[in-house]
């Protein structure tokens, strides 16, 4: 008891005689230890706090990357055949390759088409990585796009066992490998081929079959990832594994064989779940396998009692800095708060000035600054919106001498040959664009922009004969609005540089669709295309472009392009995106990607 006692008396005095010291201690040095005191034990309590929020958290931020890394391939693939579906519709129901499935159809012009086709299909299959495009004709006519394979002309499509469900559902997926796979050849290993029924849309008679073949390789690139850590494979219902990236490990792979559709976890390292990827024609399985020690803790808990810690850091310091000096404290904490806020973008706040000494000269100086940055900023900000929008002018009005001039050079050779009543028709037309062209509204509808491009091909017909042209719209974005002369430099930089030593069948597409909350815009060419050198220039330019949107462009090479990434830069900024696939000899793909709500981003009257 008395041990007890003793032990109790030299513990209070060893409290006092510390409470003594500090209070012997300078305003400053008091200061300083009571905040260290206050930072260590600050410390002591967080990694507590940290280690049970961490050993919960861990867990859920693991099986929310699984999620949604399953989340994000099983949509890049339904995209992907969402877009081949979409392809093989656009190539079946087009006009010269309808010609192709007719029966009354001279042996000569029957060769021409099936030439220009195998040409067509042989650059679609360079843009699009490799797929393999085919035509097989009731009438007989059979077109590939590519030599690597050849066809293989045994295959009788109407023979095949899944033949009736191939005319029920107008479509039918093959999915294997070996030589009894595929209308070709020479295409052992595995890939999918996809048979499409293509009617007469005119008598909707049955006329044949379109076929696209996509090998191992592009469907492995639909599982790539950036993450370490992260595997991903794919296989069929019956088990039959498609592709997969999974390290070789026997413990693991015994696990895969049954694994849930559900997260769990595997050996104390690996993360796995499979999901199923069910379509209308085929079921898939898509397994991801995580190992934790590549992943990093992202959980919202742990931003709280990070904050936490820190209002409470906060509130000890206004203590002491009160108990300190009120009065040397309150003012500073004052302008800090205001500082903050000028941080934040609030921009031009004034501080209560009630002193008269050092620190109300302080205040006012403060004062005076705020106001200061707050003029300046607006002055700028006017500065930049008026350098803006005469940017845009400029880059509206570079579009014009072009069009003009090419237009001029057909009405003269038209002229020159004689053809008096297509160069009238050729000069109304180019007054029915200059008179849209003078319109001084920025914005327009979709539909007006399509129509003016299309006046635009009827002009440029009458220099290249063998031109074609189809546009794909959704009928229910027509009326969007969307920026004026957009479409129409994109199609003149096809025919002016893509067709320019074409000797066969010039072709454009436009398509435009919804996807997500965004307009895609795809303008495509079967020209001549260009160069990797060639297109690394053209991709440098254009991320010049974004670096400096304001700088004026030099009157050089693909001058159209430039003009559109330009305005199209200035008026969305990054939430423009914009792709240029190009091979040459094959053709170029010119892919852009803006918001849905176009000139509703600001007070827009379009007419």
């Amino acid at each position: 008891m008395k041990v007890g006692s003793g032990a109790q008396k030299e513990i209070l005095n060893l409290f006092n005689d510390i409470k003594t010291r500090f209070m012997h201690l300078g305003l400053k040095k008091k200061t300083v230890t009571f905040v260290m005191c206050t930072f260590i034990g600050t410390v002591l309590l967080a990694s507590i706090v940290f280690g049970v929020v961490y050993t919960n958290s861990w867990r859920s931020t693991v099986v929310n990357h699984v999620k949604s890394m399953e989340t994000e391939k099983e949509e890049n693939i339904r995209n992907y055949f969402d877009n081949m579906d979409g392809l093989a519709y656009n190539i079946c129901y087009s006009n010269w390759m309808q010609d192709i499935f007719m029966k009354s159809v001279s042996i000569q012009r029957r060769q021409e088409m099936e030439e220009n086709a195998g040409d067509f299909l042989g650059s679609l299959s360079t843009l699009y990585e490799g797929n393999q495009f085919a035509i097989i004709a009731l009438n007989g006519t059979r077109v590939t796009g590519t030599d690597s394979y050849r066809l293989d002309y045994n295959v009788d499509i109407e023979q095949k066992d899944w033949y009736e469900e191939l005319i029920r559902n107008g479509k039918y997926v093959e999915a294997g490998e070996g030589s009894d796979k595929g209308i070709y050849r020479n295409h052992p290993e595995w890939n999918m081929t996809i048979y499409y029924v293509v009617h007469d849309y005119n008598t909707l008679e049955r006329t044949g079959f379109m076929v696209i073949t996509i090998p191992l390789k592009n469907i492995n690139k639909l599982l790539d990832t950036s993450y370490e850590g992260t595997w991903l494979a794919l296989e069929e219902r019956n088990g039959g594994v498609i592709c997969s990236d999974i390290p070789d490990n026997p413990d693991l792979e015994s696990r895969l064989e049954e694994l849930p559709f559900r997260v769990t976890r595997t050996e104390n390292r690996y993360f796995t779940s499979k999901k199923e990827i069910d379509t209308e024609f085929f079921r898939w399985d898509l397994i991801t396998v995580v190992d934790e020690k590549y992943q990093t803790m992202n959980n919202p808990m742990m931003v709280l009692v990070f904050v936490g810690i820190l209002v409470l850091v906060g509130c000890l310091l206004i203590v002491v800095a009160a108990a300190v000096s009120r009065y040397l404290t309150n003012p500073i904490l004052d302008c800090a708060d205001a500082m903050l806020e000028i941080r934040n973008n609030n921009i031009g706040i004034q501080i209560e000035n009630t002193y008269f000494d050092e620190i109300g000269e302080l205040i006012d100086g403060f004062n005076e600054m705020s106001g200061s940055i707050y003029s300046l900023i607006e002055k700028n900000k006017m500065i930049s919106t008026l350098q803006k929008n005469a940017e845009i002018k400029i880059l509206e009005r570079q579009i014009n001498p072009h069009f003009l001039f090419n237009t001029l050079e057909i009405i003269n050779s038209l002229i020159l040959n004689g053809k008096e009543k297509s160069a009238v028709k050729v000069c109304e037309t180019l007054g029915q664009l200059y008179r849209y062209n003078l319109r001084q509204n920025k914005w327009i509808t979709l539909r007006e922009e399509i129509d003016y491009t299309m006046q635009y091909l009827l002009i440029m017909k009458y220099k290249i004969n063998d031109l074609t042209y189809f546009c794909d719209v959704d009928e229910k974005l027509m009326e969007l609005p969307f920026l004026k002369a957009i479409l129409q430099p994109l199609v003149e930089n096809s025919i002016k540089h893509g067709f320019q030593r074409k000797q066969q069948e010039c072709c454009i597409s436009i398509n435009i669709r919804k996807h997500n909350e965004n307009l895609h815009i795809e303008v495509m060419d079967n020209g001549g295309g260009m160069e990797e050198a060639q297109l690394a220039v053209l991709n440098e330019e254009i991320y010049k472009i974004y670096e400096n949107p304001m700088e004026r462009l030099a009157e050089e090479t693909h001058i159209g392009i430039k003009n559109v990434v330009q305005r199209m830069y200035l008026e969305y900024g990054e939430a423009f995106r914009v792709k240029i696939i190009s091979t040459a000899g094959f053709g170029t793909r010119i892919e852009l990607e803006i918001p849905e709500d176009g000139g509703r981003r600001e007070e827009k009257a379009y007419v």
